[in-house]
């Protein structure tokens, strides 16, 4: 007979919750599989190793087991994870391109890592036709099924005519390889209108917009100021609004993202009134918030330390459930290709033609010179040449970070290899608050707690 034992990758929260059928509940999450589930105390408490199995029943036990809950005793769980990721990696069926078409801003946040110039853009001729060939020889290869282009910054759309043209050709030649194409675009939102908004969707196949916004108005101003002198953000949340009564672009979704510092700690509710306010409780618009982190720059003035970073997150998580945006309260899809920077089958196109791995790498005073190529020297044909993190799963297999033992692994990944190897630890607030999370996304299913 197999001897079965809890999961090494299970969380609980500390509440028992009533539910509607009126039996108590405990909140559990797998991060194995990223599932949260509500089960009978009895149940919890076996999975807590604080009772005997004898207590359940075989098909109870048989279920937990299928769950991946309960596993055979001896089982190598971390092992398996990096497997995953290894497999995920090797066997990747997308290529993905991470193309900056200007290494200019038109916003000047003092928290950014990055050195912004005019010019520089991707140029036409040599090698934008060069960036244009290596994602073509991807898709008449036949090893991949989908070419997916992420539009970073510098502020991507300063370049839109690029941006336009270069979708152009990639989704021409999607189309006529019978590959799937897909893009994403990460905006400060500034320059964004209905017009746009149109063209991105409709013609550059754009169906992910992240737009930042540091707060409620005034706040975001002072943040996030464009160069200009002119405020953006009564300019962002309109735009965003306007898309979701547009019948046209139904398939277009937001994610809003707040940097959060000492500056806006504090400012959770009255943001998340504001966004509410102005009609973006909408299942197409996901909130979350970001600790600032540095790039290489000092953000020492303007970043919580750890802990405070693990209670302003519950804050802010807790202020949008109350404002009934939608948001992510624990991780809905494990992690196993933790970023660009460990495959070969991603890469950060800089806009001067370098190649990197990694996208704190280009336009990051220090980092610019790691890149692994140019576009008009590699060879089209093939994935980009190995980055400084290709080898990041070996190194969480021999534990260096401590990752490979962390009950987090599936779900984080690692967090950032550029940190780890900077010497900074990347653990997300979710390693600290994990507990006071699935409390918070029981009690935001209308569970009370139990008398």
């Amino acid at each position: 007979m197999v001897t079965l034992v809890p999961s090494r990758y299970l969380a609980f929260g500390d509440s028992t919750y009533r539910h509607r059928s009126g039996r108590p509940v405990r909140a559990v999450y797998h991060t194995a599989s990223a599932r949260a589930l509500l089960l009978d105390p009895s149940i919890v408490d076996v999975l807590r190793g604080t009772a005997p199995q004898q207590r359940l029943d075989t098909a109870t036990l048989d279920r937990l087991a299928q769950l991946g809950l309960l596993v055979p005793a001896g089982t190598d769980e971390a092992g398996a994870v990096i497997a995953a990721s290894r497999a995920a990696v090797r066997d990747a069926r997308q290529r993905q391109f991470v193309v900056m078409p200007t290494a200019y801003c038109n916003m000047g946040c003092d928290y950014c890592g990055q050195e912004h110039r005019r010019g520089a853009g991707v140029e036409p001729g040599r090698h934008r036709d060069a960036l244009v060939e290596r994602a073509e020889r991807a898709m008449a290869g036949g090893r991949y099924d989908a070419v997916h282009v992420r539009w970073f910054g510098g502020e991507p759309l300063m370049g839109y005519a690029v941006l336009r043209a270069l979708s152009a050709r990639f989704i021409a030649d999607a189309s006529r390889h019978g590959v799937a194409y897909s893009a994403k675009l990460v905006t400060n939102g500034a320059l964004l209108d209905a017009r746009k908004l149109r063209a991105l969707h409709l013609d550059c196949r754009v169906t992910q917009i992240e737009v930042t916004i540091d707060g409620p108005p005034e706040q975001h101003e002072a943040s996030r100021p464009l160069k200009s002198g002119q405020r953006s953000y009564a300019r962002i949340v309109a735009a965003i609004a306007g898309t979701l009564s547009d019948p046209d672009l139904a398939g277009l979704s937001f994610s809003v993202r707040t940097n959060v510092g000492v500056h806006n700690a504090g400012l959770a509710r009255e943001f998340a009134a504001g966004m509410a306010a102005a009609g973006l409780a909408h299942s197409r618009v996901s909130f979350y918030p970001a600790p600032i982190h540095s790039w290489g720059n000092d953000v020492s003035d303007v970043a919580l330390d750890r802990a405070e970073q693990a209670r302003v997150e519950l804050d802010w998580y807790a202020a949008y459930v109350e404002a009934g945006l939608t948001c992510a309260l624990l991780p809905a899809a494990t992690r196993p290709v933790v970023c660009t920077a460990v495959t070969a089958h991603s890469e950060v196109v800089a806009p001067d033609g370098r190649v990197y791995s990694c996208t704190e790498q280009p336009l990051v005073p220090g980092f610019t010179e790691q890149h692994v190529g140019t576009l008009t020297e590699l060879d089209p044909g093939a994935p980009r040449p190995a980055g400084a993190f290709d080898g990041w799963y070996d190194t969480i297999e021999r534990d260096r970070t401590g990752c490979g033992s962390c009950p987090l692994l599936p779900v984080c990944g690692g967090a950032c290899p550029k940190l780890w190897g900077e010497g900074k630890r990347p653990c997300p607030p979710l390693k600290t608050n994990l507990v006071q999370r699935l409390d918070l996304f029981a009690r935001s299913t209308g569970l009370a707690p139990a008398a």
